[in-house]
């Protein structure tokens, strides 16, 4: 075997001779096919991190639009909430604008991925929040899953996916994406139970919303929020019975008191005073008879 002598900068090249005792050894090496080839790939590979960065400063451009779209949405979204009757039609047609544009713009990301892209699940939690806060419920929890499936160890994205979910009425798979939130971040739990019955709450689901906001209040008792929200949803349960030529009016066990630690909490916050009406109300049942409902005194 013989060769020219090495290069620091890349491997040597190899050309087999043979060798006759007592004969001059002769080798012919074609270096100017050898360049040739080495200018080749040398080439393919300038080309192909062209195409990357390419690539990349696309992905990153849609991204940003994309992102800076969502921020619109909300705006409109948070416009909407506080609009007089006339001018919802307009906001709601704006709102579903934004989120087309904003749509177009991470699928067009999408398209600037490469096979294993560690941006892939970014893609799709935008994707599916642009979706999410244009209150498209079912094209959200696609994509929030398509997030999921890329990188599954996210508990916001389990956290984001039960919302919807919960919206749309599915509540047992929505119980199942905050479960999973839940065991992967331990330290938020509460949270995400109380995200959980606050969907449900919203969605009128007073019934359904008490088994996670008792397990958010479990968790984190230091929470008015939780508390009056689950005196509000307890109140769904209440029952009636019969005494003498009167309905009587029977709470659920805890209803009371989950309002009166909302206003031990938060004596003069939003939750406390929602709270002190709740126990107003509960203390006069549907047949006006007025029932005695001690408040406890907050706690030095």
């Amino acid at each position: 075997m013989c060769s020219p002598p090495p290069n620091d900068k890349q491997a040597p090249y190899e050309v087999k001779c043979r060798v006759t005792s007592g004969e001059d050894a002769k080798v012919d090496v074609n270096f100017k096919d050898v360049v040739a080839k080495q200018g080749a790939a040398a080439q393919e590979q300038v080309k192909k991190a062209e195409e990357a960065k390419s690539k990349m400063e696309g992905l990153k451009a849609h991204f940003n639009a994309g992102n800076a779209l969502i921020d619109q949405e909300k705006q409109v979204k948070n416009d909407l909430g506080k609009a007089p009757p006339d001018q919802r039609d307009a906001l709601k047609q704006k709102l579903g604008d934004l989120a087309d544009q904003a749509v177009k713009e991470f699928q067009e990301a999408s398209k600037d991925l490469g096979e294993k892209d560690p941006n892939t699940h970014l893609v799709w939690f935008k994707l599916a929040e642009a979706y999410d806060t244009a209150g498209r419920n079912d094209a959200a929890a696609q994509a929030y899953q398509q997030a999921i499936t890329a990188k599954g160890d996210v508990p916001g994205y389990y956290n984001n996916l039960g919302n919807v979910l919960a919206r749309a009425g599915k509540i047992d798979d929505a119980k199942a994406a905050y479960t999973k939130s839940a065991e992967l971040d331990p330290p938020n739990a509460a949270t995400a139970w109380r995200n959980f019955g606050i969907s449900l709450y919203n969605a009128n689901r007073l019934g359904d919303a008490v088994e996670p906001l008792q397990k958010s209040a479990d968790l984190d008792p230091k929470n008015a929020q939780t508390w009056y929200l689950l005196g509000a949803s307890l109140v769904y349960k209440m029952t009636t019975k019969k005494v003498g030529d009167r309905e009587v009016v029977q709470f659920a066990p805890g209803t009371i008191e989950a309002y009166q630690k909302a206003v031990e909490l938060d004596p003069t916050g939003t939750w406390g005073q929602q709270a002190k009406q709740g126990l107003e109300t509960a203390a006069v049942d549907g047949s006006g008879h007025r029932h005695k409902v001690n408040m406890k005194k907050k706690k030095s």
